[in-house]
């Protein structure tokens, strides 16, 4: 058995993956949201018994606030709640710094440092090592003059191959991430600092393990304001809205280029190719965060050896929402999908794109129709619930809010 969940999230990813057989279950969580949906996520958990709230891995694909927030707040309820992980991937500053650079200069971002600092603070409380536990150097990345990509194989028989980053991407984040420290007025590695403007957020505070607490009525009103769906037009959308990294292009619109997305926290993406059982794999999905696709390309071609062939997978979360400058058409022609996965209300940035549907319609290689699965149904996400469209371009789509696939 395999089931991946998308929990509502806003514009966000917040994924949640069991696997296993009989009465063993495993567990992987990739991301958090952002910080107004972590209840949705504290819910989850709590659901589950004290005693079973164990996750294999942890990833947080990278440090866009709709992935990384809803961590920070987890990380810092995790042991009220009882949450422990034995595994946590993250690029954080120090991983970073490991990458070969030839301009040799150290950085650092302040939520990434703000949860480097929560990740040690785990470590240091349990005692255990879990940082980026399972690749070379405690780095998650791909060096691509090696010829291979970084495999990990989990308890209970599951394997991720690293499909992104790679270590140039990992670069472009380093070049790109280096002021947000001198904006935010803090230096790397001060975490007098960091703790103290973690104190002071009030999005970033952890809720404890009382089920049904929730956010104070304040910051809820002000994020139901903030994130609400957008306008009909594109009078909300910023031509100068900026990356996490504050130095971006501006969130890419639906009449941008396909793949031509720039932000280098989405460069860093870690993307995976996980299989169940490892041995004689069951169940494929792709799950790639915001990656970028030429990325996911040269990954594909490196792992089967043939740039013809496609890669044959049960379930691909598209990257970036299904925007439009994180798909593209060879991208599409590298893959054998049947599901595919959009998490994302539309709040912010009205993704998913409807080019970029329009594109995987256009280029599904089956098996069978495609189905798209989308966690809300809003005014961004409802024309693919259209019956009449469905049929005319023989495709499904599902619209529970919190969807989940079970294999």
């Amino acid at each position: 058995m395999l089931r991946i969940e998308m929990l509502p999230a806003a514009h966000g990813d917040c994924l949640w993956i069991e696997y296993g057989s009989g009465a063993t279950v495993h567990r992987i969580l990739i991301d958090g949201g952002p910080a107004h949906t972590y209840p949705a996520l504290r819910e989850r958990i709590l659901h589950l018994p004290a005693n079973a709230r164990r996750f294999d891995l942890l990833v947080i694909t990278h440090v866009d606030a709709d992935h990384i927030e809803g961590v920070i707040r987890l990380l810092m309820d995790a042991q009220a709640l009882h949450c422990q992980f034995d595994r946590i991937w993250f690029n954080g500053r120090d991983q970073l710094n490991a990458v070969p650079d030839p301009a040799g200069q150290p950085l650092g971002a302040l939520q990434g440092e703000i949860l480097g600092m929560l990740i040690a603070d785990y470590e240091a409380r349990t005692g255990t090592k879990v940082w980026n536990l399972g690749f070379e150097h405690a780095l998650a990345g791909i060096d691509r003059t090696q010829g291979t990509l970084p495999m990990v194989d989990l308890p209970g028989d599951c394997r991720l191959t690293l499909l992104s980053p790679d270590h140039e991407g990992l670069l472009y984040l380093k070049d790109r991430w280096k002021t947000e420290l001198d904006r935010a007025h803090v230096k790397s590695g001060d975490v007098t600092a960091l703790r103290q403007k973690l104190a002071a957020s009030r999005s970033l505070r952890p809720l404890g393990d009382v089920l049904g607490a929730a956010d104070d009525d304040a910051f809820a009103a002000a994020g139901e304001h903030r994130f609400e769906l957008p306008a009909d037009d594109d009078s909300d959308l910023d031509a100068g809205l900026e990356d996490a990294l504050g130095r971006g292009s501006g969130e890419a619109g639906a009449d941008a280029p396909f793949g031509g997305d720039a932000s280098a926290a989405n460069g860093s993406s870690i993307a995976v190719l996980l299989e169940y059982p490892a041995a004689a794999p069951k169940v494929r999905l792709l799950l790639v965060g915001d990656a970028w696709p030429g990325v996911l390309e040269t990954s594909i071609t490196t792992l089967l050896g043939d740039p013809g062939k496609r890669l044959a997978v049960d379930a691909f979360k598209l990257p970036h929402h299904g925007s439009v400058a994180n798909l593209s058409a060879s991208l599409l022609e590298h893959l054998r999908c049947s599901h595919y996965l959009v998490s994302t209300s539309g709040a912010l940035f009205r993704h998913p794109h409807k080019r970029a549907l329009d594109l995987i319609l256009e280029h599904h290689a089956g098996p069978g129709r495609p189905t798209l699965h989308f966690n809300y149904l809003t005014r961004c996400t409802a024309p693919w619930s259209e019956q009449a469209d469905q049929k005319s371009r023989s495709y499904r789509a599902l619209h529970p809010k919190g969807t989940s696939l079970t294999f």
